[in-house]
């Protein structure tokens, strides 16, 4: 559907993007994830027309699309701010792209009915915009974006604006609604939490590079480098040329992370020790936080070094000591 080949950019000496290709399938989620001013709001931007000055080619459907001015791509786009129309009813917002390609009042009227009960908000078609929550003027601002039926939805941040309990309830139903209506999407987010819940794939990025391109199930258990790794909230990293960390592992693992820059020892992947399993590591427990079905816990190595893990229930008290194994398959190699 979409195919990005190459695409670099700067602004005078500050680079921007180098080298970037992706594609987007027919009714996927991509989800462009990374930090601030990695380059994924500027990608963006050129694939919607917005942003000319730039090297490689934008694809759509097989063709270049370059030529094609931002009015003419038939490209959805969604904003942070959600840009509604203050003045204009949540209907007359959802119609106003309708209105603008002159369709006939009663197609029109029944488009907006329909994307009203897709999102949830059939009895407020009439209601002041200013007059809705952030959540609701979110659910328009989408309704507004798949009005005309767009070829590829862009969002940008959508969810920013909105408190942390309710950007994880709307990233849910975001999906849900962009999956029905069957159209592509390229979904642009700081959040990784935000990521899971959205996307189809994701392409996590860093100073104008893409380092990684999966599954969010495999971007979380099979990060590709050290930056995704710590990005994703993943704090068990570990140059392997320290000692303590071959005198944690030992053995263990298929020894493949001796040869990579660093090491994650992912968090799912440690467990209280049964009787009767090894290797056993003997750990401290430093402190502990309750975070709702699991303790989120640092624990103090015998060879020195400190791990974060995930424990169902808490087998003691601060400063006591336990046994916990490390799976084969938690031991990742990661590269710089």
């Amino acid at each position: 559907m979409l195919q990005i080949e190459g695409i670099s950019h700067a602004y005078g000496d500050l680079v921007s993007l180098r080298g970037v290709s992706l594609e987007v399938d027919g009714g996927e989620i991509l989800c462009l994830l990374g930090p601030s001013g990695c380059g994924k709001t500027t990608l963006l931007r050129i694939i919607a027309g917005l942003e000319t000055e730039y090297s490689g080619v934008v694809r759509f459907a097989g063709a270049d699309i370059r030529p094609i001015p931002a009015h003419r791509r038939e490209f959805g786009l969604m904003f942070q701010d959600f840009a509604l129309f203050p003045h204009l009813s949540v209907a007359d917002n959802i119609a106003y792209g309708l209105k603008r390609r002159k369709l006939e009042r009663n197609l029109i009227a029944v488009k907006v009915r329909s994307l009203l009960e897709q999102v949830g908000l059939n009895e407020l078609g009439e209601r002041d915009v200013a007059s809705l929550s952030g959540g609701q003027k979110q659910r328009v601002a989408l309704a507004r974006s798949l009005a005309p039926n767009p070829r590829l939805l862009m969002l940008d941040e959508p969810l920013g604006s909105l408190d942390a309990q309710l950007r994880d309830q709307l990233a849910l139903e975001l999906r849900r609604i962009i999956k029905k209506s069957g159209v592509s999407a390229i979904y642009v987010t700081h959040d990784q939490r935000e990521a899971y819940a959205v996307a189809d794939r994701i392409a996590v990025m860093n100073m104008g590079s893409v380092r990684q391109h999966d599954s969010p199930r495999q971007v979380y258990q099979r990060p590709a480098s050290e930056f995704a790794a710590r990005f994703l909230g993943l704090h068990n990293v570990f140059s392997t040329t320290d000692e303590r960390i071959d005198a944690l592992l030992g053995g263990a693992g298929d020894q493949s992370w001796r040869s990579a820059p660093s090491v994650l020892i992912h968090p799912a992947g440690i467990r209280l020790s049964s009787e009767g399993t090894a290797p056993q590591i003997k750990v401290t427990l430093n402190n502990a936080v309750y975070r709702g079905g699991y303790y989120d816990a640092t624990v103090s190595a015998e060879s020195g070094l400190t791990l974060s893990l995930a424990l169902a229930d808490l087998p003691v008290a601060t400063g006591d000591a336990f046994l916990i194994t490390i799976a084969d398959d938690a031991i990742i190699p990661l590269a710089g």
